[in-house]
């Protein structure tokens, strides 16, 4: 969960702060400059250099594979769902490897409406042929719990025997 967090607040900064538009977009220097950035800005989060290195990489490439024409070829909310995705994509992938120390250092959160949505459109991807009226009952229900342990800031990632 914080991966994606980060990775989103990280990408619509970048995206946010004026990456150029152009045909070329996905060249040397801009992959570089995106992978330098995402670096600098994830360090505190993620201090092994090498799981870091990783997940960049991963990100980079996924987003020249959705986004072929850069970070503002598309809206900040496709960037956010976009960003869901590859976060989700990521720990699968880990996962099925048998990787389950993903590095992060936790840390705390305000709560704020984007935390709330990406906890929804995380439970929306993985109940997404079920009901909407009882999924969106699930998803405030667990939201209304989480806020009643972490009343200010939640911990992010969030705990797995919190979760359960």
């Amino acid at each position: 969960m914080k991966k994606k967090i980060i990775l989103f607040l990280l990408l619509l900064y970048y995206f946010a702060c004026g990456a150029q538009s152009n045909p070329k977009v996905w060249t040397a220097k801009y992959e570089q400059g995106l992978h330098n950035y995402l670096d600098s800005v994830s360090k505190p989060s993620l201090p092994d250099t090498a799981k870091r290195s990783k997940y960049i990489s991963y990100i980079i490439s996924r987003l020249k594979q959705e986004i072929p024409n850069g970070l503002n070829s598309v809206s900040k909310d496709s960037l956010h769902n976009l960003n869901i995705k590859i976060g989700r994509e990521y720990v699968i992938r880990e996962r099925k490897e048998g990787i389950y120390d993903d590095g992060i250092i936790p840390y705390y959160t305000p709560w704020t409406p984007l935390i709330e949505k990406t906890f929804r459109d995380d439970f929306w991807a993985v109940f997404q042929n079920r009901d909407v009226e009882v999924v969106n009952k699930f998803c405030d229900c667990i939201i209304e719990e989480l806020k009643n342990v972490y009343r200010d800031s939640i911990l992010v990632p969030v705990p797995s025997g919190v979760m359960t």
